[in-house]
């Protein structure tokens, strides 16, 4: 380190001395000596490539001596056993091994001891093939009688004195003497690079360094003043750049913003009377419940796997920004489509997030931007009130926009804004639909179901309103006013000795969920007088139930602690598992009607025989949903099937009309047939 210091102030006191008008002298100095190194260490490559050449020949000869010997002897050998007449082949064989030979003092250098080894002593390895190729030369012209005794005497000299060993010395002597030649130039070569590497070093430490610093401080006072300035300027410009990246791209996924795609969907749109870009808006499907199981922070893997994704499905001149926690929107100028195929298609394999595959699926709404509208956001809504309809007809698919779809949506919120006021007003009544003994046609009770009354659309069905009270956060207020009216008029039924009643109250995720609903609900059933018997909970097969902390499972288990009976609904959709049977407290489920539906086909039979025998096992009672028809009634009663409503006893009649059907069908056998009795609605 202290030789280093010392270095660099000898060279800035070189720098201070030099004058920048004299550098040309110093660099061609440098030059001149780059040069001669150059040329030095082409001069020593050319050597050793030139020895090389000269040394691989001569090795080769070398080797080439002993085959060729080889091959004299062999070919004597054949004119004697195979009485060959033609000696031509044995001339020629001569002549190669001795114009090979003659030619070893030619290539190369030799040393001393291979000189030595072939020419200087008694046993010389010359003197061995000048008799070799004697005896070789009288074979050709020997009488037939004695080619036998040169072939012996060939073969002898060949072996026993050595001439073979000898010729196998002789080359492994040239290849020594090629490796001492090859090595020595190998140090030269050596000993030039670090000549020129000294020499370059030097050059950098005494020419080129001086001169550096020379020309650096030469420039150096020009920069100083421009640098404070343009150091400012790059910073703001930098800043500026990263503040409009912040203001118009998402900080997790890197992609465009929502008002980035505004911008760019405008000047899309402005472009000309034929540019009508492709708008799809995607939603991922259930992403919030992988967010809240899994963590945030593969949420956020997902979201920026799905980014780098849905990247590689678009083009430069598209666009694609992220527009919400799991939103994402498209514009292209192909086919919507086409688009959406290859989205889908991106997601068909699992994504590998922080050591975990997980499934995505996602919807996808789309539309051709209409020229007669110019505002960017209403057609990004309209994009989005597909997407919500892709996901709910259940995901994973993708959807058109139209018009209707926009009414359907209009008439949502309408209904959103008018449920509190129709909930408050008693508008949303309790309908009911009776449950029959199969074995023996009796009255068992009955299945609460909600119409609203509407003012002017008259009675509604709930698939037409529980959507927008699902989304609007109505649903527990409209299951406690439906059960708060229900059991005011079982409370009637049972004062009057019409029925003692035994009602079946629907409960939604939400309800059953619901922290408060123990308090809300028993001080209800204490004022009407039933019995916690007579009044049995549905649970939706849908219900997410997570573990046994969730608080629908502990409501669950409250409720029966009470003795309140609580029924799977809707069992055989596929989303409940058997393990959720044994786990939650239940009393028993019901079958969906998409599984009485095809009795008596055996295949449903067999599913229901299944389903019977599983629920017999674990203490479970079974009521079937969906009975139209007498076969089906017989054939559930026969698998022991307990219960069973549906068309084929009644259908869901509002509060009065159920009073009549009690008076009259309360205490005779009833069976499912297809003229059931029917009431008009009473206003």
């Amino acid at each position: 380190m202290q030789a280093m210091n010392k270095l660099a102030d000898w060279a800035v006191g070189r720098m201070k001395r030099n004058n920048p008008e004299h550098l040309w002298v110093h660099y061609s100095v440098a030059l001149a000596l780059i040069l001669g190194l150059l040329v030095a260490t082409h001069r020593v490559n050319r050597m050793i490539i030139d020895e090389s050449a000269i040394a691989s020949t001569a090795i080769l000869a070398s080797h080439a001596q002993i085959t060729q010997a080889q091959e004299i002897l062999l070919l004597a050998e054949q004119l004697v056993e195979q009485e060959i007449v033609d000696t031509s082949n044995l001339g020629a064989a001569i002549t190669r091994f001795e114009n090979t030979y003659a030619a070893l003092p030619s290539l190369g250098v030799w040393s001393p001891s291979l000189q030595a080894y072939v020419f200087e002593n008694d046993s010389a390895l010359h003197s061995k093939v000048e008799k070799y190729v004697d005896l070789a030369r009288r074979l050709e012209t020997a009488p037939r009688d004695m080619q036998a005794a040169l072939v012996h005497s060939l073969r002898t000299l060949y072996g026993n004195d050595t001439l073979f060993e000898g010729l196998q010395q002789t080359a492994r002597l040239f290849e020594a003497e090629a490796q001492i030649g090859a090595e020595s130039l190998t140090r030269l070569q050596r000993t030039i690079l670090a000549i020129s590497a000294f020499a370059l070093l030097s050059e950098a430490v005494f020419i080129f360094l001086p001169a550096q610093l020379t020309v650096q401080s030469a420039i150096r006072q020009l920069h100083d003043k421009s640098a404070v300035m343009e150091n400012s300027k790059g910073q703001l410009e930098q800043m500026n750049l990263k503040l409009e990246h912040l203001v118009s791209h998402d900080s997790l996924t890197g992609l465009p913003n929502r008002s980035h795609l505004l911008k760019r969907l405008t000047n899309m749109l402005s472009v000309g009377p034929n540019s009508r870009p492709s708008i799809l808006f995607v939603g991922l499907d259930n992403f919030k419940s992988l967010n809240d199981t899994a963590g945030h922070d593969y949420g956020d893997g997902v979201l920026c796997a799905v980014a780098d994704a849905f990247r590689n499905c678009v083009d430069d001149e598209d666009i694609i920004a992220r527009v919400g926690g799991d939103e994402f929107v498209f514009v292209t100028v192909e086919p919507s489509d086409v688009l959406a195929k290859r989205v889908m298609d991106s997601l068909v394999e699992p994504f590998l997030i922080m050591g975990r595959n997980l499934p995505i699926n996602a919807s996808i709404g789309h539309l051709v931007a209409d020229r007669a509208k110019t505002d960017p956001l209403a057609m990004i809504a309209d994009a989005g009130i597909a997407l919500q309809a892709a996901k709910n007809a259940g995901g994973n698919r993708t959807q058109a926009f139209t018009q209707d779809l926009r009414d359907a949506i209009e008439n949502m919120q309408k209904l959103q804004l008018e449920l509190p006021n129709a909930i408050a007003a008693g508008q949303i009544e309790p309908w009911f639909q009776p449950q029959i003994r199969l074995a023996d046609g009796t009255l068992h009770g009955a299945e609460v179901l909600a119409r609203w009354r509407h003012p002017t659309r008259g009675l509604m069905s709930p698939d037409k309103f529980l959507p927008a009270a699902e989304r609007a956060g109505l649903m527990i207020e409209l299951d406690h006013a439906i059960w708060r009216s229900a059991m005011k008029h079982a409370e009637g039924w049972q004062k009057t000795g019409i029925w003692h009643p035994r009602i079946s109250l629907n409960a939604a995720p939400d309800t059953i969920a619901d922290p408060y609903l123990i308090e809300r609900f028993l001080p209800q059933l204490q004022q009407c007088c039933l019995g916690t018997d007579q009044v049995i909970v549905e649970v939706l097969e849908t219900t997410l139930i997570d573990s046994a902390d969730d608080m629908a499972a502990i409501n669950i288990d409250s409720l029966a602690e009470c003795g309140i009976a609580l029924e799977l609904d809707d069992f055989g959709t596929g989303y409940a598992s058997l393990s959720k049977l044994t786990q939650l407290a239940l009393a028993g489920i019901k079958l969906d009607r998409s599984l009485v539906a095809p009795l008596p086909d055996p295949g449903a039979d067999s599913v229901i025989r299944a389903i019977l025998a599983l629920a017999a096992e674990l203490g479970l009672h079974v009521i079937a949903e969906g009975i139209e028809k007498p076969e089906q009634a017989q054939r559930l009663n026969e698998r022991g099937c307990a219960v069973g409503q549906g068309y084929g006893f009644a259908r869901p009649m509002s509060a009065g009309d159920f009073a009549e059907w009690l008076v009259k069908h309360a205490t005779i056998a009833i069976s499912a047939r297809g003229d059931v009795v029917q009431f008009p609605n009473r206003a």
